[in-house]
């Protein structure tokens, strides 16, 4: 069974693809992909043969803010789609996956050209850009919360390490012997500098924690009281050993400490954004995971609302262990492989895959 894989401009759209490739790694697997962090991410799979191979198209970003640049965007979707299709057609999947991102929507909507069936993947509260335009194209809509009425809820496509952690592990990567609790920083995989500075303020919360910031890349913190990094890229062994965490509120970061049993703040990022990580917070903080805090107040609140949620861990790791439902990752797996080719005895020698998709192409399997 061959598949193609597609997503990117941040590790929320690519951690998901990854924990899928692995799932499914006896399968043919491929991945579209752009100048992006993809590549990066990939490259273990890459270099092992699990992918077995990385294409690239060109892939442009709406500017959420004024720019000439976006009036360029309908001819620049154009020109990737035909990359796209180039692939497709050489690959012959017999599926295609997206999980969004300004990489994914003209993958889709090659494929739907070509007949070839797509599923698509929305992590979110609410439905990213991408991922609502490919949803006209696309023949299964799914996602993690009720975020569309034409969506399939299915749960988060989560990383299965991530609930099989080794502290030991986590520690030695940290730097860190275990002595105190460890707080933990993230911004997501670009990092968020308002964290970063909010950390720089609250120089005592080392008096309580060991604290471990991934700054990201090109970025730093300029104290001497937290150890920093720019990126992790297996983040299972430093969610077992932390006991804290302070962070943004994508679905995927928020999911992952959640089934970890990270108790979390979070500070929902706000600026040049449809308002999704705001939307994710509340609903985390609804059901007892953690706590929000807004950007405005953040150097005043942080070191009362850290010491609070770790105070109180017993009671959200509780919580946290009710969310089972949010590990979906089993149930992507299942609906990829029902798009599994049969064996048809009267179909014609000479078709191709890909005229064999649109002969044949049906998700009533899937309800």
């Amino acid at each position: 069974m061959k598949i193609v894989f597609t997503g990117g401009g941040t590790a929320g759209h690519i951690t998901p693809n990854i924990a899928l490739i692995k799932k499914l790694s006896n399968e043919t697997l491929y991945y579209i992909g752009s100048d992006g962090m993809e590549q990066d991410l990939l490259a273990p799979l890459i270099e092992n043969g699990t992918v077995k191979e990385f294409c690239k198209i060109s892939a442009y970003k709406l500017q959420r803010k004024f720019s000439w640049q976006n009036f360029l965007l309908p001819i620049r979707l154009l020109k990737s789609v035909k990359e796209a299709k180039k692939h497709l057609k050489k690959i012959c999947p017999d599926v295609i996956f997206s999980k969004g991102g300004y990489v994914g929507l003209p993958v889709v909507i090659a494929g739907k050209r070509l007949g070839i069936p797509t599923v698509i993947h929305e992590s979110d509260m609410s439905v990213g850009l991408s991922n609502k335009m490919s949803s006209h194209f696309a023949d299964v809509y799914l996602s993690a919360f009720p975020c569309d009425k034409r969506a399939k809820q299915v749960g988060l496509i989560v990383r299965e390490e991530i609930l099989h952690g080794d502290k030991a592990k986590g520690l030695e990567i940290m730097g860190f012997d275990g002595s105190k609790p460890i707080l933990l920083v993230t911004g997501g995989s670009l990092g968020a500098k308002r964290l970063n500075d909010a950390i720089e303020k609250n120089p005592q919360l080392a008096r309580r924690f060991d604290i471990f910031v991934i700054c990201g890349k090109n970025k730093q913190i300029k104290c001497d009281f937290a150890r920093q990094t720019e990126f992790v890229k297996d983040m299972s062994d430093v969610f077992a050993a932390t006991d804290v965490c302070l962070t943004r509120a994508g679905a995927n970061t928020l999911s992952e400490l959640t089934l970890a049993q990270v108790p979390f703040i979070t500070v929902p990022l706000t600026k040049q954004s449809r308002g999704e990580q705001l939307q994710n917070a509340e609903w985390f903080a609804k059901n007892g995971c953690g706590m929000t805090l807004s950007e405005a107040n953040l150097d005043e609140e942080l070191n009362n609302a850290i010491n609070a949620v770790y105070d109180n861990r017993t009671a959200i790791h509780a919580k946290q262990r009710a969310q089972k439902n949010l590990y979906g990752t089993d149930r992507v797996v299942e609906i990829l492989e029902s798009f599994r080719p049969q064996k048809s005895a009267s179909a014609p020698k000479s078709i191709t895959p890909i005229e064999d998709h649109k002969r044949k192409r049906t998700v009533s399997r899937l309800g």
